[in-house]
């Protein structure tokens, strides 16, 4: 489990400082990277003093593994909150796509924090996809459970889906291909193919 040991604040303007701090760091790790990035840079971008800082978060590294946690966090509760409304598991994938293409959409810099965190250290990255593709497993073992989807590896159809979705949201943010604007078109033609399968049958 990622954990970050930082002090969170209980004042409303502490709140507000420690916001400022984060929305800062995740700009200058977008521009720059983490390694590009220094703490002085993060406090002068949130218009803070350095010593601020360490009021809350005791080194970068533990600011970036509280973005890491925020951003796992706030996905999920995004897909979770969309999904719950739909009633079959090929509903809900729709919606999972679509809800988190969105929030790709509404926050850019995801990826870049996200998929740094290989480089930066590399059990981050392996933990937040595992920790992701745990809660999938489970929602298809249920669907598979209830006959909805074929007697299938569920781990493996989780990262297939998990890969999917990735790629689906990059083509959309760095306006890969084309008919990147029509977001429904694109999530038919994903839901087409899990729906029916990619290889004709003759």
């Amino acid at each position: 489990m990622i954990e970050s040991d930082i002090k969170i604040p209980t004042t409303r303007n502490a709140i507000t400082t420690f916001n400022m701090i984060i929305e800062a760091a995740l700009e200058k790790f977008y521009e720059g990277g983490y390694h590009g990035t220094t703490i002085q840079a993060i406090t002068q971008h949130a218009g803070v003093a350095a010593g601020t800082f360490y009021l809350y978060f005791p080194s970068k590294m533990s600011l970036y593994k509280h973005i890491l946690i925020t951003l796992s966090h706030n996905i999920r509760k995004e897909i979770a909150s969309k999904v719950a409304l739909k009633e079959t598991r090929l509903e809900k994938e729709r919606e999972g796509i679509k809800a988190f293409v969105q929030y790709v959409q509404q926050n850019p810099q995801m990826y870049n924090v996200i998929w740094e965190s290989l480089y930066i250290d590399r059990g981050l990255f392996k933990e937040y996809y595992e920790s992701f593709a745990r809660r999938y497993v489970k929602g298809l073992s249920h669907a598979q459970a209830q006959g909805e989807i074929d007697t299938l590896d569920v781990e493996v159809t989780a990262y297939v889906l998990m890969g999917i979705t990735n790629f689906i949201g990059l083509k959309v943010l760095l306006d890969l291909g084309e008919n990147n604007e029509d977001l429904e078109h694109i999530i038919d033609s994903v839901m087409m193919l899990l729906e029916r399968g990619l290889f004709t049958r003759k």
